[in-house]
């Protein structure tokens, strides 16, 4: 016992000085392939924190806002939300479009993107019950004092009042001879709303009304004004110059 406790340190200590002879020894005589070594351990070492930080500034820098289109009954009658939804992407706008039943998985990315990104601008379009469960996200919202900075409601069956936290609000229904009911402020509203009664025009109805491509190109522009592209786009369209009521 004696002789291993006097012998270990000893011999440790001539064990490294050994191997730091050899490393000497081989990077001496191989001095490319050792840079080259010590490169490719150095970069394997710090690769996955770099690109972990790139990618966080990357998908900051994308990430422009949250918009989300929400469709009506069986998923099915709201497709112009889709035609948006796709337009929106082309002017360098993430847009989702989603069923009314998913309101709360929308709700949830929001509350998750501003955590991950601090304050960003929030858009919710909705047709019918869509547009029901549009007004119900910017009312979750509130509770957690994030604000609406745009909502569009198309044919909003059962609208609830209009939560203090949304900026502007426009409402397209019918008065008469449709399905659609016009919208209120609720407590606290400062907001701008706008309540655009469709009902004296034949040709437009509940289940085409967000189909409309001036409407489409009404809305999209007002969402252009809160959220900035990620590419440059122009405002001006053949459609948008077509006379309308101002959304």
């Amino acid at each position: 016992m004696l002789l291993n406790t006097f012998f270990k340190p000893r011999f440790s200590s001539l064990l490294a000085t050994a191997m730091t002879v050899v490393c000497f020894v081989i990077f001496a005589a191989l001095p490319a392939q050792a840079d080259s070594i010590i490169t490719n351990v150095w970069k394997q070492l710090n690769a996955a924190p770099i690109q972990e930080l790139a990618d966080q500034v990357a998908s900051s820098k994308s990430h422009r806002g949250d918009v989300y289109l929400l469709r009506g009954f069986g998923n099915v009658f709201s497709r112009g939300l889709d035609q948006m939804g796709e337009k929106l992407n082309k002017r360098g706008i993430k847009a989702q479009v989603i069923s009314h039943t998913n309101w709360r998985t929308a709700l949830t990315a929001i509350l998750a993107n501003r955590k991950k990104f601090g304050r960003k601008p929030v858009v919710l379009i909705g047709h019918s019950l869509g547009a029901n469960q549009a007004i119900t996200i910017a009312a979750e919202l509130k509770k957690r004092r994030i604000r609406v900075d745009y909502l569009v409601t198309f044919a909003a069956t059962n609208p609830k009042p209009i939560p203090s936290n949304v900026r502007k609000v426009t409402n397209y229904y019918f008065e008469t001879d449709g399905w659609g009911k016009p919208i209120t402020k609720g407590p606290g509203f400062r907001g701008r709303m706008k309540n655009i009664d469709f009902s004296k025009d034949d040709e437009v109805g509940h289940f085409n009304i967000e189909k409309q491509p001036r409407l489409q190109e009404q809305v999209i522009r007002n969402v252009l004004r809160f959220v900035r592209p990620a590419k440059k786009t122009s405002l001006t369209t053949p459609a948008a110059n077509q006379p309308l009521s101002a959304g």
